[in-house]
């Protein structure tokens, strides 16, 4: 896709963060755009701040761990501006932190896959069939994580994996048919976003009733995380390389280099059937 101005996006997690910038820089290009978040007060912020720059722009509440609420956004994307060019599945969460992956609640595994994996998979579901049914060129940007590329740590690292191999699984299926509609997974290192303040979006029915015995360490990791995004990349430089990789049709896109040592040993080890 090169021409971008009269089109239409999509963009999940759109109040801030990488889903701003994304949104911002789609509107630049005289994109159509609509903004999708679960947290209210920062979607009409985001949502005012791009019509004060006369951008014609929709905001729609919705929490992508339900495929009901990505399905409506879809029909309001589709009843506002009849077509529907790139997605970005973008919405994400850092989730469980607090100690052993066993030692997680079903509430910890629930939250974190809800909105990691289960948002990109409602947002397949939900746009995948129009973009292809209206047989012009559009794209899928499903963002996953450098964490998705090395040995995982986390439950993050589980998720973006998951995410990494649903878009691999996209892309390879989509070739299999005459289509105009690309795909790429985003990869991003770390970028100076809120993703470490995630908790205060989780709903109350998903919250643990005590403290996980490792709270402290987490709130330590995020803490450290907070700090080190305070001069991370920002958003608005990964949203020139996600603009620029839709131009492309590029699949794997990351955003620095930072991760290449530990993106090959993961790969040598494999190679090798060794051990750590």
């Amino acid at each position: 896709m090169r021409d971008f101005a009269g089109k239409v996006a999509v963009v999940t997690g759109a109040a801030s963060g990488l889903g701003r910038a994304f949104a911002e820089r789609f509107a630049r290009e005289g994109m159509r755009v609509v903004l999708a978040d679960v947290e209210p007060a920062a979607l009409d912020r985001a949502v005012s701040e791009l019509r004060r720059q006369d951008f014609d722009v929709l905001g729609v509440c919705t929490d992508v761990s339900h495929l009901d609420a990505v399905q409506d956004l879809a029909r309001r994307a589709l009843d506002a501006y009849g077509r529907i060019h790139v997605v970005c599945n973008n919405a994400g969460v850092d989730g469980y932190l607090d100690g052993p992956i066993w030692e997680a609640s079903d509430r910890d595994w629930r939250w974190t896959f809800g909105v990691n994996f289960w948002g990109v998979v409602h947002g397949v579901r939900a746009f995948m069939p129009i973009l292809l049914a209206q047989d012009e060129e559009a794209h899928m940007v499903n963002t996953a994580s450098a964490t998705g590329l090395v040995q995982a740590t986390n439950m993050y690292g589980i998720t973006k994996h998951a995410v990494v191999a649903l878009t691999e699984t996209i892309e390879t299926q989509l070739a299999q048919r005459t289509t105009q509609v690309g795909v790429s997974v985003l990869c991003p290192g770390v970028v100076n976003t809120r993703l470490f303040e995630a908790a205060r979006n989780r709903p109350a029915e998903l919250q643990n009733p005590a403290a996980p015995a490792d709270a402290a360490a987490g709130g330590e990791l995020r803490r450290r995380m907070i700090e080190r995004m305070a001069s991370a990349t920002p958003p608005a430089a990964v949203a020139d390389i996600v603009l620029q990789a839709i131009q492309d049709r590029q699949f794997y896109v990351l955003t620095d280099h930072d991760w290449d040592a530990r993106i090959r040993a993961r790969h040598a080890r494999i190679m090798a059937r060794e051990n750590p």
